[in-house]
């Protein structure tokens, strides 16, 4: 039975190519779609899933009251992680660790920047990192071994038999490999090349590593199994140590299983972050699957008069309604079958490309039996949806009426199939005005004053030596012709980690303490970076020593309260001698936060060049590198162009918006190819009454406005629908963003007319082609 049900749909299959064609190609985009993103999704998810005690690791986290709205960070004190397992006895594991950074490594006469981090013994308690040789909990114990991964090993000894060998780090302290690791997998959340020993780190910063006032540490937890999870929170909440300090903010442990996911916070509240994105891409996945769909069920209903016999004969000749819809599903869901054959070629073409562009590592591994298992899933159903409408629809046919010719498709199946277009094209121009905003989103945040001038302005990192001797660094680079100015600072203009509460200023109330973003900078660096004064001055050694003096940008100044005149006033220990017109850091969708400026004439992490602007870069570049390396041969020269750093803030932006353009342009092909199809057989019914017209004395310009007006009415309708629904929801996604475009007339009516404009150009090939039909021809019809 099943055997003759297979033979007679692929006979079925052959019989209507067009049709068959159409939904297999349709359905084989929409399931290849469907299976890139299914094949990301599963990657994204899969994050730090090697871990086998993931349900009890997490990381301390620290809420705090800033301008009305509570604000969470990464960075906490220094003493709460020893704190923490000495008092609360359900954390097993506590870790510090610090902010993985580039840093110069140099062995063997060879000097390489590798991603680097100090860390407690504890992290490698609790996360699985496997060892090659070596132990690598034993070599954070002490001060003087050092934890490297095995293609480091290679990059810096040539082989990864490396536990012994000697390194330095940033040219100032001397390491022994104790422990070579596995290379991270590329779906850890941590990241680092080489883990050095948390007591040398100790032993470099012994003023704010045991503060409670300063928040500059990463710490991670590893709960006891089996514990109340909610007993830890509420201990860590309000812990007594950090409270007698003087702290202010509230602690909680953030699941490591939900950091790739659901990192983003909203008053003190996780409020998605990655899986907004996922959601995002599954919904236009489901969607343009969905079209695909339709374009069956279309299809199917369309055909309906040519099908009808077929039933009336099975259902005479004793075949039951069950048997029937059976036989139309297996025919939908062999479709599907070679849809998914195909769509599974497709992604499997299209992953390096989706790699690449994404930037991901996502593999499509056949012999991986959960996407095996997803891909069948996915297929099947596609068929049953597909194949679910036809089936019920054409198995009720009655074969009394049937063979009598009475079955005709009425009123309400073409209201079905108008309906059935309207959805599609809903959908369709949902996702071309969703992706006109996301591309107009990111052109307006790229566009955005940022309150320094970024072209010109080169960054070179500074590590060990190279930071601390800036002074014979700067005087050489300045040399250079064309270099109209240098600085530096511990920080990038980009990104500034380092976080401080308590600072006191004239007037301040016990209520009015908040986080300021704090760093340290060289001679100069306001001119050099380009930002502009407010009031006051820049650092400047012509002014004799800028040690005990500060700026301040200007939401530091307003949310401080501070009165006229400025400049004069304590801030802590500090005089502030300027302030500088805020300017975005961090995060290029938000607003600048406060921050504090110190002058540092110690080391520095960044070289920042202002260059003139005429073109002669590379050049000039050669002679910075020179310049460098006058004093410090041995160590690697690398740089960046700000402009271009900032640029990549917006890459996930950028690519967001570029994939949902593809997707949204596969949703407007295949719902177009459905169009086709659908008018070809809706005028090919109507042949005969397109020749009477004809010659009653119609014209062909008339013939084929009426054609169009009639297949124009679902698509008008759908962009009725799609434009209140697409602001509503747009306009909700835009709220979440402090720095957002405003929605305009004009992106809904390029959606509009973009659509409307394809569809009529698909619809017109046939409209032109019944039109211009010699009347005898389509009075011979019938």
């Amino acid at each position: 039975m099943l055997k003759s049900n297979l033979i007679m749909a692929w006979r079925t299959l052959l019989r209507n190519r067009v049709s068959s064609f159409i939904n297999i190609a349709g359905l084989a985009l929409g399931l290849a779609i469907g299976m890139l993103i299914l094949l990301y999704t599963g990657y994204e998810t899969s994050f730090d899933h090697f871990h086998t005690d993931l349900e009890n690791i997490h990381q301390l986290m620290r809420n705090h009251v800033e301008g009305g709205e509570i604000v969470t960070s990464e960075s906490v004190p220094g003493p709460m992680a020893a704190a923490l397992k000495e008092q609360v006895p359900e954390i097993r594991y506590a870790a510090r660790a610090t902010f993985s950074a580039r840093q110069i490594v140099t062995a063997g006469g060879k000097s390489l920047y590798e991603e680097g981090m100090y860390a407690d013994p504890d992290l490698f308690r609790m996360m699985n990192f496997p060892a090659v040789s070596g132990d690598a909990v034993a070599s954070l114990a002490g001060s003087g071994s050092a934890v490297i991964t095995e293609s480091a090993a290679v990059r810096l000894f040539g082989t990864a038999d490396a536990t012994g060998k000697l390194f330095t780090h940033n040219g100032t302290q001397a390491f022994k490999v104790g422990a070579v690791i596995r290379d991270l997998p590329p779906n850890s959340s941590l990241r680092f090349d080489l883990v050095m020993p948390m007591r040398a780190y100790e032993q470099e910063n012994p003023d704010w590593t045991d503060s409670w006032s300063t928040n500059r540490m990463h710490t991670w937890l590893a709960f006891q199994p089996g514990v109340d999870k909610n007993t830890v929170q509420s201990k860590l909440k309000h812990f007594a140590p950090a409270q007698a300090a003087g702290s202010k903010a509230e602690f909680f442990a953030f699941p490591l299983k939900d950091k790739r996911l659901y990192a983003e916070f909203r008053n003190g509240k996780a409020d998605g972050g990655l899986i907004q994105a996922l959601i995002m891409l599954g919904v236009i996945g489901v969607f343009v699957l969905l079209i695909a769909c339709v374009n069956f069920m279309n299809l199917a209903t369309a055909q309906s008069e040519k099908r009808a016999k077929e039933v009336g004969v099975r259902k005479t000749m004793g075949a039951s309604r069950s048997g029937i819809a059976a036989q139309f599903l297996l025919e939908a869901l062999l479709m599907a079958f070679i849809a998914l054959l195909l769509g599974a070629l497709l992604a499997k073409l299209a992953l390096p490309g989706f790699n690449r562009f994404l930037q991901k590592s996502v593999t499509f591994n056949l012999q991986n039996w959960k996407i095996l298992l997803s891909m069948l899933i996915l297929g099947v159903f596609t068929g049953l949806v597909a194949g679910s409408y036809p089936a019920l629809f054409l198995s009720r046919f009655q074969p009394v009426k049937v063979l009598k010719g009475a079955v005709k498709a009425g009123r309400g199946g073409s209201w079905l199939r108008r309906g059935l277009v309207t959805f599609q094209f809903l959908i369709a121009i949902f996702l071309i005005i969703g992706t006109i905003v996301v591309i107009q989103q990111t052109k307006h945040m790229k566009q955005r004053p940022i309150g320094y001038i970024a072209d010109n302005l080169v960054l070179v990192p500074a590590k060990g030596q190279l930071a601390e001797h800036f002074d014979i660094v700067k005087r050489d680079i300045s040399e250079v012709p064309g270099v109209v100015a240098v600085s530096g600072g511990t920080n990038d203009l980009l990104h500034f980690g380092s976080y401080s509460t308590g600072i006191q200023w004239p007037g301040k109330t016990a209520d009015q303490d908040f986080s300021v973003a704090v760093t340290s900078v060289q001679y100069d660096w306001v001119k050099t970076t380009g930002l502009t004064l407010a009031a006051g001055r820049d650092f400047s050694a012509s002014f004799g020593g800028d040690s005990l003096n500060c700026l301040l940008n200007e939401t530091a100044v307003r949310r401080m309260g501070l009165k006229e005149p400025l400049i004069g006033t304590k801030i802590g220990d500090h005089t502030l001698v300027g302030v500088v017109k805020d300017f975005v850091y961090n995060n290029p969708t938000g607003l600048p936060g406060p921050m504090i400026i110190y002058y540092n004439n110690g080391s520095t992490g960044n070289i920042l060049v202002r260059m003139a602007g005429d073109g002669d870069w590379k050049q000039r570049m050669a002679r910075i590198e020179a310049a460098v390396k006058k004093s410090h041969p041995a160590y690697p020269f690398e740089f960046s162009f700000v402009k271009e750093e900032y640029q990549r803030k917006f890459e996930g932006f950028r690519m967001m918006g570029q994939l949902a353009s593809v997707f949204g342009g596969m949703a407007i092909f295949i719902a177009c190819m459905g169009l086709f199809a659908l008018s070809a057989f809706v005028i090919e019914r109507r042949t005969r009454e397109i020749g009477i017209r004809k010659v009653m004395g119609a014209g062909e310009s008339g013939i084929w406005l009426m054609l169009s007006t009639d297949f124009m009415k679902p698509v008008l309708l759908a962009f009725l629908l799609a434009v209140p629904l697409a602001a509503w929801v747009l306009q909700q996604g835009l709220q979440q963003i402090e720095y957002r475009v405003a929605l305009s007339w004009w992106i809904f009516a390029i959606a509009g007319g973009l659509v409307i404009a394809v569809s009529l150009a698909t619809i017109s090939w046939q409209g032109l082609k019944a039109a211009y039909r010699n009347p005898v021809d389509s009075l011979k019809v019938e």
